[in-house]
């Protein structure tokens, strides 16, 4: 019990802690609003387009789910899907940034402007 008290103290100073980051945009000295929103939909789509491709049928396990291993339960269907899904929306999001850096942009908060080059 005592351990699970700290866990959730834990978890929520990380949630706190990540509050506190300013919110972030794309942003390019030449380009305008429509364009930075024309490439960010393209990125994304790509992006999301290439991890489906990768992950679609990855699965790592059988096809009912993973081995037992020693654990002290064995994991179930629902938590090896959710793991594999967490994987690749984590993959989208790379691929996406990477994307969005490749066409020149960078990342800038919200009340600032992006350096002039």
């Amino acid at each position: 019990m005592r351990a699970m008290s700290g866990f959730l103290a834990l978890a929520a100073i990380c949630l706190l802690a990540g509050a506190c980051a300013p919110t972030m945009r794309w942003d390019r000295p030449d380009a305008n609003a429509e364009t930075v929103q024309a490439d960010q939909l393209d990125c994304r789509r790509a992006a999301a387009s290439e991890a489906f491709r990768s992950y679609a049928f990855h699965s790592g396990f059988g096809i009912m789910g993973a081995p037992y291993w020693g654990y002290r339960h064995r994991p179930d269907y629902f938590m090896w899907r959710q793991r594999l899904e967490t994987e690749r929306a984590f993959y989208e999001l790379r691929l996406a940034n990477f994307c969005m850096r490749n066409k020149g942009y960078t990342q800038v908060p919200v009340n600032e402007q992006a350096p002039t080059r």
